[in-house]
């Protein structure tokens, strides 16, 4: 145990030497947090205002503003049509969302029944069309459903589809009683960036510690170990265990200084640590995995950066996962930023508890498992 230590201790003190460490492990990630969580607005407030204009005057019009007026970042403000014009000459609103008339018949026959009229120069215009897009979809089924019905029951389709959405409206009115009384926070702004480039950041740390892998090999330093006292697995360990608790050291950090700068409420502490804990295991093990298939340390930096900028990109680190295609958001799944950013969405605005983010942990847990084998076979074969 002595050996695992000393080489733990050593790559520690190593990595702590460097002043580019410092900037990469909470200069960086502080800085990205403020601008990010600046552009998408605070934790209290909306970014942006959007006049919404309802032309169809039907039950599936009220129910298409229903579920667009859920959304947190967005401020939907219905009015009337000459005002919403004047609203957006006056620059008060960013666009213009129209329920157009006869929204059911153009459905049916694949027309657009919702226009958008964003402000020139909108640069969030396409997270507006994407929240229209999945408030339409969330209807379209039922929309089909009542008129294929009307035919059987010889009424008209929009009763038949106030009778199909009754048990909707009342789950919605039961999930809008619950968010209500919640004492979370709203998951976006500050909070969300923080969590976002925390685990970001941590995983670019990594990447550049497992780099010591390489390095090792590459200078020999690994060859001059094994010819002391030491076995493979001691050396491991004491590379693996540097890596765990320089990762623990940066994330334990981050949240400390975004909790005070920034006012970010983690929640439960044992949970955050349970969550950030898989998360480390991944990360570490993914790192491992990289520094097995590649022959210098410049390929795994470049490699690597890639690999963990795409990913985070399409697990929801810079932005909501709800703004991207359904198709994205199924394959989003299959990476591990989704699960951890569902997993302190979970703590910080839901106040959740252990129980409430077991899935998260699991899944983390599961490429943490997956990582390691695979890095870990690939460096016996070297």
């Amino acid at each position: 145990m002595k050996k695992v230590l000393s080489i733990c201790l050593f790559e520690i003190r190593r990595t702590f030497k460097k002043k580019s460490a410092f900037v990469l492990m909470f200069g960086m990630p502080l800085l990205f947090t403020f601008l990010f969580g600046s552009m998408f607005g605070n934790d209290t407030a909306v970014s942006f205002r959007i006049a919404l204009v309802d032309e169809d005057q039907t039950s599936l019009s009220k129910d298409i503003i229903h579920k667009l007026m859920l959304d947190e970042m967005i401020t939907y403000e219905l009015v009337a049509a000459s005002e919403a014009k004047e609203l957006l000459a006056n620059k008060e609103v960013q666009g213009i969302v129209r329920l157009e008339k006869g929204i059911a018949t153009k459905l049916r026959n694949e027309e657009p029944a919702i226009s958008f009229q964003p402000s020139p120069g909108m640069a969030t215009a396409p997270l507006v069309k994407q929240q229209v897009n999945q408030a339409m979809q969330g209807v379209d089924v039922y929309v089909e459903a009542a008129q294929v019905g009307s035919l059987y029951f010889n009424e008209s389709w929009e009763s038949v589809y106030e009778r199909l959405t009754e048990n909707e409206g009342q789950i919605q009115v039961w999930t809008e009683q619950k968010t209500s009384t919640s004492t979370g926070n709203p998951m976006m702004g500050i909070s969300y960036s923080s969590a976002g480039f925390s685990i970001m950041f941590v995983m670019i740390m990594m990447l550049s510690m497992t780099g010591i892998l390489l390095e090792a090999r590459q200078t020999g330093i690994w060859l001059r170990l094994f010819t002391t006292p030491v076995t493979r697995l001691q050396v491991m360990l004491g590379y693996f265990l540097s890596f765990f608790i320089v990762g623990w050291i940066q994330f334990f950090l981050l949240i400390l200084l975004s909790s005070t700068l920034f006012d970010v409420n983690w929640g439960s502490p044992v949970a955050l640590f349970l969550l950030v804990t898989a998360l480390l295991l991944c990360v570490v093990g993914l790192g491992i995995a990289i520094a097995g298939f590649v022959k210098t340390v410049e390929q795994q930096n470049a490699i690597g950066t890639l690999v963990i900028i795409s990913t985070c990109m399409l697990g929801g680190v810079y932005w909501p996962i709800s703004m991207v295609p359904d198709a994205m958001q199924k394959i989003a799944n299959f990476v591990p930023q989704t699960w951890a950013m569902e997993g302190f969405t979970t703590l910080i605005t839901e106040g959740g508890t252990i129980g409430d983010i077991l899935m998260p942990i699991a899944m983390l847990l599961g490429f943490a498992a997956i990582f390691l084998s695979v890095g870990l076979s690939r460096m016996k074969a070297v």
